[in-house]
């Protein structure tokens, strides 16, 4: 996304003082449920002291909404999980995060965001900080919990389509809540994992001046009853397609997606295409989302569709960036944050009821969908994915990456268990990736191999009848995507530089020239 400029007239906001930061941020608190993502222990409390320190001098009244500026706040959050120090986080935050910020700016007019006004400014950055009051005012309020704030903001029918409808715009939170990458739900779900009220209210006013444009189908699918005619497109539907009423497991339905001819091949949209695909495709994404079986009911229920999201999530990233041992991996930024997304499923619907945690699934299914065809809605050759030899066993020369880590390594003791093997090196190769993660300059490398190194590993073979390459489907999936995006991006414990190299396509590109052209016309 690309945020706009500041008004004309910047009013500075003022800062929030001590006391309210401390009663935001006060302190880090463990994982809300056994199916949150775990974490690694780190050095002490002065980890936390440097975390919560930079939260706070963030939201002391520093920073405006930015994409750039929150995605570092979650790669401080991401890397204190995997057990950074604090030199570390540190660093992370004066080397990276202080050049994102954005002076934080009064609303235009000095608006106040009430009950009554609260649609009048949604969708518009300009007014971050009104919102963000309002948020800090529900948080504080006395009783004031996570489980009450996100039913009533993002999962009632109040705050997503009103009727009559009420004001300028329909809220649509639940859509804004997965716009722009999905950023908002990630959010709002280290609020809920580390239990931060202050990230909470972040992360629903950011909800607020999202967009409700790229998930528009998510209204459509949970909320509204549909009003216009069947389009010629629609006609044209493969007859294989399931008929009406039958329901079926997320990878069933990624095969049928790959099938449908209705898409765009496998070419990458650019960002002008997005628009008009979501106005040309809309029903079908929702036809595709309302075939997905995901009634939550039982807690049976909703671990297991959680599991069919989680893979879903990774083959949609981590083999669908894959063409080849010789070939260079892609990283496909936008399909990456489906992951990075995925991993606060199980957080947030720690604290949702039952029909909320249906809502929920079903519209980050739905967005996941859009977001893989948009980039290509590449297959997923597992056979030839899952066949290569796991890190540190030795794969072909002719593979684009080697299974050994760079440079030289220490040459381990005779008395070492598996001495004369690869593995006396290298005896579990997550530690050396999340090690490589908790420095990698690249902030969002430890976001993706956090939900990797921390999901769920049962596995489910449903799809298997659709597709026999789901056959293959298992947990080192998660750890060869690990692998090779590390070696995409460049080990840095090793002595490889920062390549940078996360796959932005013609997507980012239109958005770039966009925005130069912005800044030439002087409005960024």
């Amino acid at each position: 996304m690309t945020t706009s400029a500041p008004p004309t007239v910047v009013i500075p906001a003022t800062p929030s003082s001590r006391e309210i930061l401390v009663r935001l941020f006060p302190g880090v608190k463990p994982p809300p449920s056994l199916l949150a993502p775990g974490r690694v222990p780190n050095c002490g409390p002065e980890a936390t002291a440097a975390l919560l320190k930079a939260l706070r001098i963030t939201t002391s009244g520093a920073m405006s909404f930015s994409t750039s500026s929150v995605s570092t706040i979650h790669r401080l959050l991401a890397i204190h999980a995997l057990g950074a120090s604090a030199p570390v986080i540190n660093a992370s935050y004066e080397d990276t995060h202080l050049d994102h910020l954005r002076v934080a700016f009064v609303a235009p007019n000095k608006v106040t965001i009430t009950d009554d006004t609260f649609t009048d400014y949604l969708g518009n950055d300009h007014y971050y900080n009104a919102y963000l009051d309002y948020f800090h005012r529900v948080v504080l309020q006395p009783g004031a919990n996570i489980s009450d704030i996100l039913e009533k903001y993002i999962f009632s029918s109040h705050y997503n389509v009103r009727t009559p409808k009420q004001g300028t715009e329909q809220p649509e939170m639940l859509n804004r809540f997965l716009e722009i990458l999905i950023h908002p739900i990630i959010h709002v779900g280290y609020g809920a994992e580390f239990g931060i009220m202050g990230l909470i209210a972040e992360g629903l006013a950011w909800t607020s001046v999202h967009p409700a444009g790229a998930t528009t189908p998510i209204t459509r699918l949970l909320f509204t009853q549909r009003t216009t005619p069947i389009s010629e497109l629609e006609k044209q539907e493969p007859g294989w397609m399931p008929k009406a009423g039958l329901r079926l497991r997320a990878l069933n339905i990624l095969t049928l997606m790959v099938r449908d001819p209705r898409f765009f091949g496998n070419r990458t949209l650019d960002k002008h295409e997005f628009a008009a695909m979501l106005e040309s495709h809309g029903e079908i994404f929702v036809k595709y989302g309302e075939l997905w079986d995901c009634q939550i009911e039982t807690q049976e229920d909703l671990e297991a569709r959680m599991e069919e999201l989680i893979w879903a999530a990774m083959l949609m990233y981590g083999v669908g960036s894959w063409d080849g041992n010789e070939a260079e991996y892609r990283a496909d930024f936008f399909t990456a944050h489906i992951v990075t997304s995925v991993l606060f499923i199980p957080t947030i619907c720690r604290y949702l009821s039952r029909e909320s945690q249906t809502k929920l699934l079903r519209a980050h299914f739905l967005t996941s969908i859009t977001w893989w065809v948009v980039h290509g809605r590449p297959s997923f050759a597992l056979k030839d994915f899952t066949s290569r030899p796991l890190p540190p066993v030795p794969n072909a020369p002719s593979s684009k990456y080697s299974n050994a880590l760079p440079g030289i390594l220490p040459t381990p003791a005779a008395c070492a268990l598996s001495s004369t093997t690869p593995y006396a090196g290298n005896a579990n190769p997550w530690y050396a990736i999340l090690a490589d993660a908790l420095v990698h300059p690249n902030e969002h490398l430890c976001k993706v191999h956090r939900e990797a190194g921390f999901v769920l590993e049962s596995l489910s073979k449903d799809g298997v009848d659709v597709n026999p390459e789901y056959g293959y489907l298992d947990g080192s999936v998660f750890l060869r995507t690990a692998w090779l995006t590390t070696a995409a991006l460049g080990w840095v414990t090793h002595g490889k530089e920062n390549t940078g190299a996360w796959n932005y396509q013609e997507f980012q590109k239109a958005a770039l020239e966009e925005l130069e052209l912005m800044k030439g016309q002087g409005r960024a």
